[in-house]
């Protein structure tokens, strides 16, 4: 049977087509991811941003874009690397849960105590006195305690050191309400440092950071400043970036000489107050993705690891400091916890079941919530987890 030239070069040419299809999926998805990525960075005014996604038990995908500090008043600005450190903001609040799983496997303390058992003034609702206010509460913000007050100055809700104490709390009985407050996560600090009876950031670092080998703190007295990455945020007044380091000034009360358990705490804000890399967040990612361990080092528990999982106040999809993300991923439930404020958004979100995981810290941001979600952290996820997760792309 004779075939033509012509059918010969067709067959050839649809052939290649083929396997040049099959070749370019990964270059074209990466050149696509990266471009969506970039549309979110402009969109939302970000000046910095970096990410890490975890797959199994590896990282699959690093980024850093933008800067550290911005071209501002004169100053050439320096470009965001890899070692730089965010303030993560509420995500800290992961790290205040672990370490206390951590002394209840150690009997130092019970999730039912009373949380004033550990403090050094009173924690009652005046409404119900009689009625304690357990660590249990305070972890899924379930205590009745409210930010009328400054939540991170535990003197305006101890009833020693301020008349007005009573505004701090609002008209709920303790554990009938989920409020998010960060007054909760300020008094846990406390209570860390009263169950322990060592600085709350000594502790974060004696379980979590020493072990998992991550460089962090809650103290920037302790950190590089040079290495803290910018928290910038637009001014409605003059429609222009203004820096709002607040954050990092190196407050003299968090020295040694000067530090006080169980009243300076704050100063080191344990609601907020983690200041460490995209690369070491991931690293502590994996060890909650691995229920509670990490190369040979246990952390805390299994048990404990689903306990902090645990969704205890229902619509609110609220565990002991993580929230359950059911809308992110298709038929998929998520955990981990998101924060913002300060000119910084950041997340941390993982499946522990199929081992993935995503973290985005991103400063400068002009963000908004839609969904429950910011406008960074959703289409960010969505693409990360399309790209590089749904379509196995390493």
């Amino acid at each position: 049977m004779k075939i033509s030239v012509k059918i010969l070069l067709v067959s050839f040419l649809a052939v290649c087509g083929i396997l040049f299809a099959v070749s370019m999926p990964r270059k074209s998805r990466n050149r696509s991811l990266e471009s969506e990525i970039q549309t979110v960075f402009e969109d939302t005014g970000m000046t910095g941003l970096s990410i890490a996604v975890v797959k199994d038990d590896s990282v699959i995908y690093r980024k850093v874009m933008g800067y550290r500090t911005i071209p501002q008043d004169g100053k050439k600005g320096d470009l965001l690397k890899y070692d730089d450190l965010f303030d993560i903001m509420s995500v800290s609040k992961t790290f205040v849960a672990t370490a206390i799983m951590r002394l209840v496997e150690e009997k130092k303390m019970k999730l039912n105590d009373p949380a004033d058992k550990y403090l050094a003034f009173p924690l009652r609702n005046p409404r119900y006195p009689e009625v304690p206010i357990t660590v249990k509460q305070l972890l899924t913000h379930t205590s009745g305690l409210n930010e009328n007050h400054c939540w991170w100055i535990l003197d305006s809700i101890n009833p020693n050191k301020s008349k007005d104490y009573a505004l701090g709390y609002s008209d709920t009985y303790p554990g009938e309400k989920y409020d998010y407050v960060n007054t909760n996560y300020t008094v846990l600090g406390a209570v860390i440092e009263g169950a322990a009876n060592k600085r709350f950031s000594t502790v974060i670092d004696d379980i979590i950071m020493k072990p998992l080998g991550l460089k962090g703190s809650f103290n920037q007295n302790v950190l590089d400043k040079d290495k803290f990455v910018g928290l910038y945020y637009k001014s409605d007044k003059t429609g222009k970036i203004e820096n709002n380091d607040y954050v990092y000034h190196q407050l003299p009360p968090l020295r040694p000489e000067n530090y006080v358990l169980g009243e300076t705490v704050w100063l080191e804000y344990p609601a907020v107050g983690m200041k460490i890399t995209a690369d070491d967040l991931a690293r502590y990612m994996r060890m909650h993705m691995n229920w509670g361990e990490l190369d040979g080092h246990r952390i805390i528990s299994k048990k404990s690891e689903k306990l902090i999982q645990k969704n205890y106040v229902g619509e609110n999809n609220y565990g002991l400091s993580y929230r359950q993300y059911r809308d992110l991923v298709s038929g998929k439930v998520l955990h981990g916890q998101t924060g913002g404020g300060a000119g910084i958004k950041t997340c941390m979100i993982f499946d522990p079941d199929e081992k993935y995981g995503f973290i985005i810290l991103s400063s400068g941001a002009e963000s908004k919530y839609r969904d429950g979600y910011g406008d960074i952290h959703k289409p960010l996820i969505k693409a990360l987890y399309r790209h590089l997760i749904a379509n196995g792309d390493r």
